[in-house]
């Protein structure tokens, strides 16, 4: 019998060409392959020699290649073909030329909601595809999302997925799936269904938003316990930058109980394009209560006051139907009609009268004063919802930018504060700012007072505390410039190490010469995003092009910025930054990955198909091609150094930031200006280095030099 472990250079039934192993899972080796009939690359995944004498195992492998072979969608790996060779059993399936999405967050923590959004959409539709034909997948996770080139996602592994007519539980009442993203139901070994799957992919949303997942522990026991028993802090208190309404999906989507999460995949669908889309949330339109429309009351008493008046004439008819003719009977209906039209007719006419005289009135009011002043009304403790009523009955309206905050004392999603605060006296052209809860944090951190500080005091304070802040500009004419007005959280409120604390600073009553003019850029190297958006916003400058890339400074730190700090621009200009993704992770499998293909998709980092390979030359090298000469004053290289030279393209911005790395350190940083034409260096070493350089962010060459 073959090693199914090692097939290498092996040709299955006489077609499939064996060229490399790609990853081992727990019941499977996947391999790359050729397809000679079809002259096509291939994955091979072939069920381990240990299992191929278990027959339920054997069946449950078929199945799920012939089950999976029906679903052809474009954010699903297709199954082309299922075989037997001697005592081997695989499958053949589409070979995707990427990375799996667990190894993406672990590079890129924290995704932008944007690209979360995006990603969960796409992983939703495949998971759809599946549920359309009655296939649940029981085993959602990062680790088997492949992200191909051009940043497309598919799923895949459905290793464990039962066609639901045959099977609707967890044979012998035992849990399947991956224990940190496995559903409470399925921790339970209990009836599953779609909404299985729908929970394990609002799992996969929290950690691209989070950059961890929601639930871990010492076991997996105890982790599973934690998705059966306990509440997820909510992932909006783990990233202040995730919007409401996308942390709203996230929770619902991982909801305990199934009959309170999404109910479909098409639901969760609706409502992710929404948030992406800026759009309300269709999922909490259809929980609005709907008002019943009808009669006023008081048309309701005119009605039955005109019932009441009939009712007699008709009894009296009744009565006397054998002592009056027919002349008499008449004369009266045409009296008692007669009168109704009269009654009606004034009435009609008393009501218009009254219209026109209280129309009037208005408009006279609003021409004398549109907006008058009046008492705001108290939200404090009102839902969202609740306090957009109450606000409209007192003549107000809410400002559509609401700002949320951790809270010990408001529950979530109630008003903790309100500005105009109630009570006060406000012009109803103001709208009312709401800040609304986010719950507790469980933290034991209590949030400094530091409104009325100097905000760099301010910030030490906060810092000292291991919280971190973001500042928000807000002209004032009572509060100084650059003391905090007010802060987010209030002042006592427990936070986590790491949580945000948000200060609003003010710029002063006279904010004109603050928007216009040209200002010294600051440097913001070694800052995360949070505080160099902060500290770009004082000097009215904005964050423009982000990537990522590794190196030994710690994973979220700005490693590079273009214009470099002391530069000289225009005010609203962008500023350019590269991102540090942590040490590059050599390791090709990890004990969570199934799959995990050798290349990166060339479509990951869109920011690294700026410029096309530049001529990058190693003087003392024989086999590369100069591409520029060095100048006449360069000292050539010594022993166990080279010069290394990048070309600046001709594409590039007038002033470019270029970095050049050698074996993960950083050995040039600076700025250069494109008539440079080329940027040299010289490079120490022994042997050869691997070497790469970068413009304005973007990888323009990726080298081994030798010395």
């Amino acid at each position: 019998m073959l090693n199914t472990e090692n097939l290498i250079g092996t040709v299955l039934s006489d077609r499939y060409e064996v060229l490399d192993k790609i990853g081992t899972g727990g019941m499977a080796t996947v391999y790359k392959a050729h397809d000679k009939v079809l002259d096509r690359d291939v994955a091979i995944k072939i069920l381990r020699e240990n299992f191929e004498g278990n027959s339920e195992i054997v069946e449950n492998f078929i199945r799920e290649a012939r089950s999976s072979a029906s679903l052809v969608h474009p954010n699903v790996v297709s199954v082309y073909d299922v075989c037997t060779y001697g005592e081997i059993n695989y499958m053949v399936m589409e070979l995707v030329d990427g990375i799996t999405l667990k190894k993406y967050i672990k590079k890129n923590p924290r995704l932008p909601w944007q690209e979360a959004c995006d990603y969960a959409i796409q992983i939703a539709q495949g998971i759809q595809a599946a549920h359309e034909r009655n296939i649940i997948h029981r085993d959602i996770k990062p680790q088997n999302i492949i992200m191909a080139p051009g940043g497309v996602l598919k799923v895949t592994d459905f290793g464990i997925a039962k066609a639901m007519e045959s099977d609707t539980s967890m044979a012998g009442g035992t849990a399947t799936g991956s224990v940190h993203y496995i559903s409470p139901e399925q921790a339970r070994g209990g009836f599953t269904d779609f909404r299985s799957d729908i929970y394990s992919l609002g799992i996969c949303l929290y950690e691209m938003l989070a950059g961890r997942v929601p639930f871990d522990g010492d076991s997996p026991v105890s982790v599973a316990l934690m998705h059966i028993e306990e509440e997820p802090v909510n992932v909006k208190c783990v990233n202040i930058d995730v919007p409401a309404d996308l942390a709203y999906v996230t929770m619902k989507a991982m909801s305990r109980d199934p009959a309170k999460r999404y109910q479909n995949m098409n639901e969760l669908l609706e409502d992710l394009r929404a948030v992406l889309a800026d759009e309300d949330l269709p999922s909490r339109e259809a929980e609005k209560p709907v008002i019943a429309s009808g009669k006023s009351p008081v048309t309701d008493n005119e009605a039955e006051h005109d019932v009441r008046e009939k009712k007699p004439v008709g009894r009296e008819d009744l009565s006397n139907r054998g002592r009056n003719n027919t002349r008499v009977k008449n004369k009266k209906k045409k009296s008692a009609k007669k009168k109704r039209e009269d009654r009606n007719s004034v009435i009609l006419a008393l009501s218009t009268v009254a219209v026109i005289v209280l129309v009037a009135a208005g408009i006279l009011l609003m021409l004398i004063n549109p907006f008058s002043n009046s008492s705001v009304p108290n939200l404090a403790g009102l839902s969202l919802e609740e306090a957009a009523e109450t606000a409209k009955r007192a003549g107000y309206r809410i400002n559509d930018e609401i700002e949320y905050s951790l809270s010990d004392n408001v529950a979530e999603n109630l008003v903790i504060s309100q500005l105009p605060e109630a009570g006060t006296e406000a012009d109803r052209s103001e709208p009312i700012s709401l800040v609304i809860s986010l719950g507790a944090s469980n933290g034991g951190i209590p949030v400094p007072d530091v409104v009325n500080m100097d905000i760099d005091e301010a910030g030490q304070l906060i810092e000292a505390q291991t919280l971190l802040y973001k500042i928000v500009l807000e002209p004032s004419s009572k509060i100084a410039e650059n003391l905090v007005i007010r802060q987010i959280p209030a002042p006592g409120t427990h936070l986590n190490s790491g949580d945000y604390v948000t200060l609003h600073m003010s710029t002063g009553a006279d904010t004109d010469n603050f928007q216009r003019g040209v200002v010294t850029v600051p440097s913001i190297i070694g800052m995360y995003r949070d505080n160099a958006e902060s500290t770009l916003g004082m000097y009215n400058l904005l964050i423009g092009t982000v990537t990522r890339k590794a190196s030994n400074n710690p994973a979220g730190t700005i490693i590079m910025q273009s214009p470099a700090a002391g530069a000289t621009v225009n005010e609203n200009t962008t500023v350019t930054i590269v991102i540090s993704s942590g040490k590059e992770d050599s390791t090709l499998a990890s004990e969570y990955e199934d799959v995990v293909p050798p290349a990166e998709p060339s479509g990951v980092n869109t920011a690294e198909q700026t410029y096309t390979e530049p001529d990058v030359t190693v003087p003392n090298n024989p086999a590369a091609e100069p591409a520029a000469e060095p100048a006449a004053e360069e000292v050539p290289p010594g022993p166990g150094s080279t010069l290394y030279t990048v070309k600046i393209p001709d594409a590039a911005n007038d002033t470019v930031m270029v970095e050049i790395i050698q074996d993960g350190v950083i050995v040039h940083n600076q700025l250069h200006q494109k008539t440079e034409g080329a940027v040299t260096i010289e490079l120490q070493g022994a042997g050869s280095s691997s070497v790469q350089a970068y413009i304005d962010g973007a990888k323009v060459s990726d080298k081994t030099v030798t010395f």
